[in-house]
């Protein structure tokens, strides 16, 4: 319980210092773990990690604890990067394995007009939700406010029968 208290509290946090630093260059260029082995790998060997050792790699670093030499090397130096200030989290190269990396919001103006766009469509979904409950909603009111929510026409049947009879 007070391992996971400590990831809740810091993510890059982990028994080993090893395995720490690799959580630690992740967070740093906002990718998961597994992107940066992927990264380590390709920087490593200069070529993609195949696919008939993605399994065994991965499996050695989250269940064994096992973590390969080229992740280290790599992890320690993007932390190096990081501490010189000349690391750029942002640039393409590190998210060659993040499909959901888009594009930096260089300034306010590009930031306030996606925000708003955003909030317009929020508005939007929320007025035509209440709209159509509104309009295509029939409401038999319950009995009272409580559960179990009994219908008005099973507590009150008189003021549901035919006028007819």
């Amino acid at each position: 319980m007070n391992g996971l208290l400590k990831t809740l509290v810091k993510p890059d946090w982990d028994d080993n210092p090893k395995r720490s630093e690799i959580l630690y260059a992740a967070n740093i260029l906002q990718i998961g773990e597994f992107q940066l082995i992927q990264l380590a790998y390709k920087i490593w060997f200069r070529e993609d990690l195949p696919e008939n050792k993605i399994n065994k790699i991965f499996e050695e670093y989250m269940i064994r604890g096992i973590m390969p030499i080229w992740v280290t090397y790599y992890a320690k130096d993007i932390i190096k990067l990081d501490n010189a200030n000349v690391l750029n989290s942002y640039d393409e190269k590190y998210h060659v394995y993040d499909h959901e990396f888009g594009t930096y919001i260089y300034d306010n103006k590009q930031r306030r007009r996606r925000g708003v766009l955003y909030a317009t469509i929020i508005a939007i979904v929320f007025i035509a939700s209440h709209y159509m409950a509104i309009n295509y909603v029939d409401d038999e009111g319950s009995a009272g406010f409580y559960p179990p929510y009994i219908e008005k026409r099973v507590v009150f049947p008189e003021l549901y029968k035919d006028k007819k009879q």
